[in-house]
């Protein structure tokens, strides 16, 4: 299934970018992704903070779902009670919208969300990447994606029909000087470093194999990095040599 799903998405990026017009910028797009836990929004910050010393201007963003309107959606139908306990690893419970209750709101949560996801990719993306600002992007477009295929499995069976915006603007971002940062550790690890989180300490090991396999199959010449045995400064090395090594953007980086 996933394979289907990576071919018909790989034809709307191609699709998506010969439509969408050529901005003409020396700047980046660096997309990082990896399972939860692994460590992405503390490499940003240190790639932020290096970009910045190199004077490069750098907006940092997060984009995935549910955003905006359709989290408040998914909030107003907890407050109704039209939720369902998960319980996790070792004995921790989240309450989340019923399934059956998104699917049968599915339409309207759908275009809340694209919607959402649209004016946060315009004002945090599009507008500084054409003024020559570097983009860092947490999660993105494809994980959106993966959180679909995980929710709505059945809407993956047949070509997709809704939700076509997120390939085009996919497309737009594949386009440009544009490089996936994808982090990874074993699950033992990622359980560690979870522990030390403020939020998010448990997950389900399902989602999180979940997210390793489709970052796997469905990816556009990602740089992979493992973090499983480095400390963080020593990940954050390897990622400045890894971009300086595919060239995203016109100065050298150096690895402090």
């Amino acid at each position: 299934m996933l394979t289907t799903v990576r071919e018909h998405t790989n034809l709307l990026v191609v699709e998506g970018a010969s439509n969408m017009s050529s901005v003409r910028s020396k700047a980046s797009i660096i997309t990082f992704m990896g399972p939860v836990g692994v460590g992405k929004s503390t490499q940003m910050r240190l790639l932020e903070d290096h970009l910045k010393s190199e004077n490069i201007r750098v907006v940092k963003t997060f984009i995935k779902s549910s955003h905006g309107l359709a989290y408040v959606l998914g909030r107003l139908l907890l407050a109704l009670g039209a939720n369902e306990q998960v319980l996790y690893p070792d004995g921790f419970a989240r309450f989340y919208p019923r399934k059956d209750v998104v699917r049968g709101l599915f339409t309207l949560w759908s275009f809340l969300d694209t919607l959402s996801i649209a004016i946060k990719f315009f004002f945090t993306v599009y507008v500084p990447f054409s003024l020559g600002f570097t983009i860092l992007i947490e999660e993105g477009l494809l994980m959106t994606l993966h959180t679909y295929l995980v929710s709505f499995p059945s809407f993956f069976k047949t070509q997709p029909k809704v939700l076509p915006l997120l390939p085009s603007l996919l497309g737009w971002i594949v386009g440009k000087n544009h490089v996936n940062v994808v982090l990874d550790a074993t699950n033992e690890e990622l359980g560690r470093r979870r522990i030390g989180r403020s939020y998010r300490q448990n997950e389900l090991p399902e989602y999180v194999n979940l997210q390793k396999k489709w970052i796997k199959r469905v990816n556009f010449g990602d740089t992979i990095i493992e973090t499983t045995d480095d400390s963080v400064i020593e990940v954050h090395k390897k990622i400045v040599a890894a971009l300086e090594k595919r060239g995203v953007h016109k100065c050298t980086l150096r690895g402090r």
